[in-house]
């Protein structure tokens, strides 16, 4: 069962884009993060010796907009809060910790929804269903097999290419708040049967045996973390049939007013980045994410006054900077990652997109 939605926001959006160090209205951000789960982070990092006022200033975002719910953090941002938190920390399993103390609040109007449900299973699916309400950034859905449920973690490939220990860190808070969030749910710890994760096996696993009762599968095709079927259908402490159907409402019509106003250009620009994989995907990929021609596509973008060529570049100057951080790959690799039958095509873009050359940039 996969259910993608959109965001629930009845305020005022500000987004954080990429590379900036202040917040600007009116953004074409795609890809972002609600500003309560930025917040649990970066409180979270502090609790551990972190300086709240040098990750904010790393992320290009002030101490004051971490209050602001009405905020959203791009996929730069947020990987770069979360690199400095790894970094000034010095533990690899922060992730972990933190998800040890994260509540349904984080989730905002997605966890009253999960407070309210009648079982784990259906608070579970709630997640599932709404969650591209708090984030564009990644998915959660579940699965039945048998006697078992297996709830996936996925963040965008795009992420896993830009920053892969962030997003490993994603996966393992996630996996842990998961946890905590059902003690708080249903008054029951529960542990799960099985881990899988997609990164590699680090040298030391105590930290998950610790939190997580169990060692993960590493090196997998998935992330996913199993739950026995009898378990998740433990009832939810505070379950109310009036405010789920209230919630749920909400959600609702928040996620049709979004779709209303979203841009197609921004929808194609989403697609490429959510579909970075191995390689840019090109225009022949992406049309089949909307089920349409190459031709109707360059129409609609027309008529909104650009192109998938703009967006493409667009998106190759934004992964370009991100993957010019990773010291393990060359510019020669980037360059053929970004969709470059040369790399001297790549070196004369990038001169134009920022006045210096990749080496240079990568210091």
């Amino acid at each position: 069962m996969v259910q993608k939605s959109g965001r629930f926001l009845s305020r005022q959006v500000v987004f954080c884009d990429i590379k900036v160090t202040s917040c600007d209205m009116d953004s074409s951000a795609s890809l972002w993060v609600t500003m309560p789960i930025i917040r649990n982070i970066v409180y979270g990092a502090a609790e551990r010796g972190a300086d709240v006022q040098q990750l904010c200033r790393e992320g290009g975002i002030t101490p004051e907009m971490l209050e602001k719910d009405e905020v959203l953090a791009g996929l730069e941002v947020n990987c770069n809060i979360m690199e400095a938190a790894l970094r000034l920390t010095k533990d690899p399993f922060l992730g972990l910790r933190i998800g040890q103390a994260t509540s349904p609040v984080v989730l905002g109007m997605v966890g009253l929804l999960m407070e309210s449900s009648p079982n784990l299973q259906t608070a579970l699916v709630n997640l599932e269903q709404y969650v591209r309400t708090v984030t564009k950034l990644y998915d959660f859905y579940t699965e039945v097999r048998g006697e078992e449920l297996a709830l996936y973690c996925e963040p965008i490939p795009a992420w896993n290419s830009l920053s892969p220990e962030t997003a490993r860190m994603s996966v393992e808070l996630s996996f842990s708040g998961t946890l905590h969030i059902v003690r708080m749910l249903t008054g029951k710890t529960l542990y799960p049967l099985r881990i899988s994760m997609r990164y590699p096996r680090p040298r030391d696993t105590r930290a998950y045996l610790q939190v997580l009762k169990v060692e993960p599968s590493f090196g997998q095709s998935s992330n996913h973390i199993v739950f026995r079927l009898k378990d998740v259908r433990l009832p939810v402490i505070g379950h109310n049939p009036t405010l789920t159907a209230l919630f749920r409402d909400l959600l609702e019509k928040e996620i049709a007013k979004t779709r209303q106003r979203e841009s197609f250009a921004n929808e194609v620009r989403r697609a490429v980045l959510q579909n970075f994989d191995t390689t840019l995907p090109q225009l022949t990929d992406v049309v089949t994410v909307f089920n349409t021609s190459p031709r109707t596509l360059q129409r609609k973008l027309k008529d909104e006054g650009t192109s998938f060529q703009e967006i493409a570049e667009s998106v190759k100057h934004e992964l370009a900077l991100g993957l010019l951080k990773d010291s393990s790959l060359t510019v020669n690799e980037i360059a053929y990652k970004l969709g470059y039958a040369e790399p001297s095509v790549f070196r004369r873009a990038f001169k134009k997109w920022t006045g210096t050359n990749p080496k240079a940039y990568m210091g």
